[in-house]
């Protein structure tokens, strides 16, 4: 069978209901002829693999394939397609460095980005279209834009199941401000109904919650689903863990904290996002894999052992994102096994690493002449 067709049937189909090996064995095959086609468009990647010593074609499995650190896309121009293919650029944030990460996306990688964010997301909120409000501004969300932030590319992929779209934010002298008259309105058309919320983890907290706690006010959706993802690093310097922000957001909207649902995701790997279950973990979907790697050795750690948190994503196809080492710490928590019913890998985000970037790393991934 066609590759292409191979990963949109496993893109689009039900997701979780793979075992781990049986999932391992379908991504190998997939990921080894990705990244030699890659390998043949960008001699970064070249020299990375050849300086590693390694043959694609003897590699047996995920964990042998080195990963590529996410600050490579802040160093250097990683692009697989052709320019004029290139559909949109991505930015991440550059909260830490100040320097954005570049990630470039064609026509069939953002295809595939789409299908696979639905196919994972619909596992947790169901399939149904419903009103969605969104914490933040409609400016990282301009139509047609070219270049598109995290926050952006988030919020696009969320309105997939909207039946429309209400931004409570305005920006103003440079600060997120609620609007409260589009609040109001959304709330006098909505309220008690079954609508979907989605921000960043630190907005929703810091522009939305702490003001409407400020002003003691309450709104009434007890049968709302509200996703939020990334700003943990600001929230855990505030001491506000997971229990806390659930409990304090179910509490504005009067809905059950389990309607709180955080999901692990990052620009550089768009469509690929790790939800919390009914249990607290996040899961691992089908099309993509996370390895937990040692801080020293960065041999994959067993289960319950903190290290590196290691995405793999066999989506992209206009940049090098197959296996990709993050700066975040993780730890595996279980295998097939979760009580919530769902297939595969289980883990659990701890942090943030201190002074990220990799010594050496960006020697081993440049391109030298003469090699």
């Amino acid at each position: 069978m066609d590759q292409d067709q191979i990963i949109k049937d496993i893109i689009t189909a039900d997701q979780y209901n793979l075992a781990q090996k049986e999932k391992e064995a379908k991504l190998l095959p997939i990921f080894k002829e990705q990244i030699l086609k890659q390998i043949e468009s960008l001699d970064n990647l070249k020299s990375f693999y050849k300086k590693f010593n390694v043959s694609i074609d003897n590699v047996n499995s995920l964990n042998e394939l080195p990963p590529i650190p996410v600050n490579m896309f802040k160093k250097f121009d990683l692009r697989t397609c052709k320019k004029e293919d290139t559909l949109r650029i991505l930015h991440s944030s550059s909260t830490t460095t100040g320097i954005p990460s570049k990630i470039y996306i064609d026509k069939k990688t953002a295809f595939r980005q789409t299908r696979s964010f639905l196919s994972t997301i619909k596992n947790f909120i169901g399939k149904e279209r419903r009103p969605l409000l969104i914490i933040d501004t409609e400016e990282v969300d301009k139509a047609g834009s070219d270049t598109l932030t995290a926050r952006g590319a988030a919020i696009r992929a969320i309105a997939n199941f909207a039946t429309k779209k209400v931004y409570v934010m305005d920006l103003e002298n440079g600060d997120l401000e609620i609007n409260f008259d589009r609040l109001k309105n959304f709330c006098d058309n909505f309220e008690g109904q079954d609508i979907i919320v989605y921000g960043f983890t630190y907005i929703i907290w810091s522009r939305f919650y702490k003001i409407l706690k400020e002003k003691n006010l309450q709104l009434n959706f007890p049968n709302i689903k509200i996703l939020h993802s990334g700003g943990w690093k600001k929230l855990i310097e505030q001491q506000v863990d997971k229990e806390t922000f659930n409990s304090e957001i179910a509490s504005i909207f009067n809905t059950s904290p389990k309607n709180v649902i955080d999901y692990y995701g990052m620009v550089e790997q768009v469509g690929v996002v790790f939800v919390d279950c009914e249990e607290g973990w996040k899961h691992v979907p089908d099309f993509a894999e996370v390895i937990i790697r040692d801080f020293y050795t960065m041999n994959e750690n067993e289960p319950k052992k903190p290290g590196l948190i290691e995405v793999m994503s066999i989506l992209p196809t206009s940049y090098p994102g197959q296996a990709l080492l993050t700066e975040d710490v993780g730890e595996i928590i279980g295998i097939d096994d979760c009580a919530c019913g769902r297939k595969g890998k289980y883990f659990t985000f701890r942090s943030r690493v201190r002074k990220a970037e990799l010594r050496g790393c960006g020697d081993t991934f440049a391109e030298r002449r003469g090699d």
